[in-house]
């Protein structure tokens, strides 16, 4: 049986309290440790394996982390002007690849994955919005 193996690396972003956002990061469930990079007072982070969100808050009865209360931490120590970009690559043997990106900005969180933009690329220069292919087995 094939593992899913996966590498978890953003962008370098400023913040707005570098203290909250360390502790954002250090209550993160992870595969692995979760590195924080630095340079030039902007920060990065990335992980050998999935992040898989933060913990819930103690009086919920979820055990799950919570990926999406995680990047609303996030959307809340950034400035205005800035975008974190979490980009996960990941693949089991050759059954698959996986390549996707969650952008998040102030005001708004959206994800793209590099198949479904590649097959509506292919679409857009085959001039046919029905092309459809196998990507992975």
């Amino acid at each position: 049986m094939a593992n899913y193996i996966s590498f978890v690396r953003t962008n370098y972003f400023a913040v707005n309290d570098e203290c909250k956002f360390r502790e954002i990061i250090s209550s993160c469930f992870a595969e692995d440790k979760i590195t924080i990079f630095e340079t030039d007072g902007e920060f990065g982070f990335g992980c050998y394996g999935g992040i898989y969100g933060i913990s819930r808050d103690e009086n919920d009865d979820c055990t799950e982390p919570d990926a999406d209360g995680f990047h609303a931490a996030l959307q809340g120590i950034i400035p205005e002007d800035e975008a974190i970009i979490i980009t996960e690559i990941g693949y089991e043997k050759l059954r698959y690849f996986v390549a996707s990106s969650i952008i998040i900005t102030k005001t708004e969180i959206r994800s793209i994955d590099l198949r479904d933009k590649a097959l509506e690329i292919a679409r857009g220069m085959l001039a046919n919005q029905s092309f459809s292919t196998q990507m992975d087995y």
